[in-house]
């Protein structure tokens, strides 16, 4: 029999999700802006909220809900000043490199909340008449609860009718599809997408308003808030606000009915399944792509004689002789030297604190330059890197913790198996099925659900981790060296990281570092000289993999505990900023965008907000004036040690990668 409660239930959470999405829907759908810093936007509409029902004891319902309007107005208004500094010019650059703009406007909202509202908790109470419940036989309802689906369905259906009834919803939608041509047609698109940008803006603070007096208010809240959203949008169809309605419903009575068996899970099982089925959402754009089959005859594909298409002849002319070697530039050579001279050094003049924020740096390089060898060279852009982080941190914690003695290099060796091997079946399906966001949004919800299955584990401790790691110890009898000493330890990262770069730097600068850059390029392209991209990304997608493993085991042994934090958005975004703040593609990149976000992150340490806030006003200003990041920007004013080779073209690539 159905059981009445958890329906409800499910319903009413489905409100809360399609509320929280609404503005991020519309916003998309017009302006084609997924907008990471939405969940933000909504924590200040709740913030503003709270400050103003302070000054209104005992206020009821009528007095909430025109609160909630004068909140959304302030917000949509707060919108349209983003709107003219920061959304005008994502215009014409990639999709991934937008949303890493948005990312970094969410550091800097959620930055500025800190700063000013402080990071305790906040609460809001319920309006008048609004603490109990309501009664339907047995069925026993929270008043607000049912305040809120009301005020949901209203949303929808006032959204719905604006976007398909009203003059102004069927130009927006007009001007979504072909701009140019309504642009040739006399209409003023600027002026009608500030509308969109209002309406999104003014969604997110009401929505944040409504919905105050069900959360609890902590700057976190904004990340809580966008993963839903982000969730919505994607698997009911980017655009779609219908889809996005529907999609809440399901994963919101996903949720309701799991909740009994693992809470939080049931919610990214329901997204994981609906996107590898239908990638392109619930009700999809109607120039979506199609999502690939499930045929796996991909894999071995042009393998131990299997048919394999013939490079076309005009591109074996452009083919070399001899695949060209990686060679080291003279500035780059002098630079690495110096720099390996200084990293060597700072036992000597620094105090542990300083070695020990050094030691994290080099951990935290190697992290964001196999995040770089996917996206940068690869062009996959995955939100879930930190669950392969993670495996490796916990393989390495747990065998330490059982066995103190056992190898250190067995024990780096098996992390980065083990991370290959669970990339595999992950690549195979997601890497056929999803491109772009999707699949950005598909590995954020496998993280999430490693993250929630290690903290419900007993033998990984659950929310606590593991603790009081002893450090390996490496060597054989009379000649072993314990690992112990902070100093000892840190000299450890600088020649396991220094290895794992030159290895990078090899595969990078190999054919099958070309070949991937050729299919980031042009992977159609690719595809018709042979290529076999889907197998090319699958490797590349398992080596990045295998070394953000590698990153985890070295980082456990050096904080010595490990908690399911490692596997959370926050470590998964850390590989992401760096590289797009070093420049996303080039080899040094992630290395320049790592040691930037150190040194902000050190000096700003004392005062909370104010690091995210200049980490994140740092970013945006990278990303919207110099999108080849700080490397590139060092490239451009003649820096050799950034300088990129010549970009080989993706015929010429893709040619050599088949030899």
């Amino acid at each position: 029999m159905l059981d009445l409660f958890l329906l409800t239930n499910g319903i009413s959470i489905g409100i809360v999700l399609f509320l929280a999405a609404a503005g991020l829907t519309i916003l998309f759908g017009i302006l084609k802006i997924l907008n990471f810093a939405h969940g933000s936007f909504i924590m200040v509409g709740a913030y503003l909220t709270s400050s103003v029902l302070k000054l209104m004891p005992g206020y009821g319902v009528a007095e909430f809900l025109l609160t909630a309007v004068g909140v959304g107005i302030v917000v949509g208004l707060l919108g349209l000043v983003v709107d003219r500094i920061v959304f005008r010019r994502l215009h014409g650059i990639g999709e991934a490199v937008a949303l890493i703009a948005t990312f970094a406007l969410m550091l800097v909202i959620d930055g500025g909340v800190a700063l000013i509202w402080g990071v305790k908790y906040v609460s809001v109470d319920a309006p008048q008449g609004m603490e109990g419940a309501v009664f339907l036989g047995s069925l026993v309802l929270p008043s607000f609860s049912v305040l809120l689906v009301g005020i949901g369905l209203a949303t929808f259906l006032a959204i719905d009718l604006l976007l398909t009834r009203s003059w102004v919803g069927k130009t927006l939608q007009s001007i979504s599809e072909d701009r140019w041509i309504m642009d040739i047609l006399g209409f003023n698109p600027r002026r009608l997408e500030f509308v969109a940008v209002f309406a999104a803006f003014f969604l997110a603070g009401f929505a944040g308003s409504v919905l105050s007096p069900n959360q609890v208010i902590t700057p976190s809240l904004g990340g809580h808030m966008i993963i839903q959203a982000f969730a919505v949008v994607v698997v009911g169809g980017l655009g779609s606000v219908r889809g996005a309605f529907l999609a809440a419903m399901l994963l919101g009575l996903a949720e309701s009915f799991g909740s009994g068996i693992m809470p939080s899970l049931s919610l990214y099982i329901g997204m994981i399944i609906i996107l590898v089925l239908r990638p392109q959402g619930l009700i999809a754009p109607k120039l979506s792509a199609k999502p690939g089959s499930w045929s796996i005859s991909w894999l071995w594909e042009g393998l131990y004689g299997s048919p394999k298409r013939a490079v076309p002849a005009m591109s074996q002319e452009m083919v070399p002789a001899t695949a060209r070697k990686p060679v080291l530039s003279a500035a780059e050579l002098r630079v690495l030297i110096l720099l390996g001279i200084v990293l060597l050094s700072v036992p000597l003049w620094a105090g542990s604190g300083v070695v020990f924020a050094a030691s994290l740096v080099l951990i935290s390089t190697i992290f964001s330059m196999s995040w770089n060898l996917m996206f940068g060279y690869g062009g996959m852009a995955s939100f879930g890197h930190g669950a392969f982080f993670a495996i490796g941190a916990y393989l390495s914690a747990y065998m330490l913790k059982t066995d103190p003695g056992a190898s250190f290099a067995l024990i780096l060796l098996s992390a980065m198996v083990l991370g290959a091997l669970i990339a595999a079946p992950v690549g195979i399906i997601a890497l056929r099925r999803s491109t772009g966001v999707q699949l950005a949004i598909l590995t954020l919800a496998l993280a999430e659900i490693l993250r929630v299955l290690i903290s419900y584990s007993i033998r990984l401790g659950r929310d606590e981790g593991l603790t009081a790691l002893p450090r390996p110890t490496i060597g054989f009898g009379e000649m072993s060296v314990s690992l112990g000493p902070d100093t000892s330890y840190y000299l450890f990262l600088c020649l396991a990281c220094g290895a794992m770069v030159a290895i990078l730097w090899a595969v990078s600068h190999s054919s099958f570092g070309r070949v991937l850059r050729s299919i980031r390029q042009d992977a159609p392209r690719a595809t018709f000289l042979g290529v076999n991209v889907d197998r090319f990304r699958l490797q590349g997608f398992m080596l990045a993999a295998a070394v953000a493993a590698y990153a985890g085991a070295l980082a456990a042994p050096l904080s010595q505990i490990v908690t399911p934090q490692a596997a959370a958005i926050s470590r998964s975004t850390e590989p992401m900023l760096h590289t797009l703040l070093g420049g996303a593609g080039s080899f040094w990149g992630p290395a320049v965008g790592t040691i930037i976000f150190a040194a902000v992150n050190y000096a700003t340490r004392t005062m909370a907000g104010l690091s995210e806030l200049v980490m994140g006003l740092t970013l945006l200003a990278v990303v919207l004036i110099a999108p080849g990041g700080a490397a590139g920007f060092l490239r451009d004013i003649g820096g050799g040690m950034f300088r990129r080779r010549s970009p080989t073209p993706p015929a010429k690539a893709a040619a050599e990668g088949l030899q």
